[in-house]
C-alpha cells in the first residue's frame, strides 16, 4: 500500500513540474510568428500592430488561389489548412531592403498555435504584396 501511495505521489510531482515546464517554456504564437520571420530574413517591430481571427474558406475562391501562390512561392501552402481558423498576426518589418516609400508590413497566419502561411505588404493603394521571400532588386 505505501509503496502505491509513493508511486502516485511521484507521479502527481513529476506530472506536475512537466506541465509547468510546458506553460512556462511555450512561446506565445506572436513570438513564434516573429522567429518565424526571421528564417525568412525579417526583422520586425518587437510587438505586433494587430492580431485577428481568420478562416481558410474549405473552397479557395480567386483570391484565395493567388495567395496560395504567394504561399507556394515561400515554400508553403494552405491548402491542407482548407475549412480551419486560425489567427492573422502583422507586424511592422523593420528591415525591408529598398525603400518603399511607406511601412512595410509582415502577416502571419497560425493554426493551431504554429505559424502556417505568410506575406509581406504595404497598404496604400499603389503598395505591393510579395511571399515572405526577401525580394530580389529588378534592374
Amino acid at each position: 500500500m505505501k509503496r502505491i501511495f509513493s508511486a502516485a505521489i511521484c507521479a502527481a510531482i513529476i506530472g506536475a513540474a512537466a506541465v509547468t515546464f510546458t506553460v512556462f517554456s511555450q512561446e506565445s504564437d506572436s513570438e513564434k510568428s516573429r522567429i518565424f520571420l526571421a528564417g525568412y530574413g525579417w526583422e520586425t517591430a518587437q510587438e505586433q500592430v494587430s492580431s485577428e481571427k481568420i478562416n481558410i474558406p474549405a473552397e479557395f475562391d480567386e483570391v484565395y488561389k493567388s495567395y496560395n501562390i504567394i504561399q507556394l512561392e515561400a515554400g508553403l501552402d494552405l491548402e491542407p489548412y482548407r475549412g480551419m481558423s486560425g489567427v492573422r498576426y502583422t507586424f511592422i518589418v523593420t528591415n525591408y531592403p529598398y525603400d518603399a516609400g511607406e511601412t512595410v508590413y509582415a502577416n502571419i497566419i497560425c493554426i493551431n498555435g504554429e505559424p502556417v502561411a505568410g506575406d509581406i505588404m504595404t497598404v496604400s493603394i499603389h503598395g505591393f504584396m510579395h511571399s515572405l521571400k526577401i525580394p530580389e532588386k529588378s534592374v
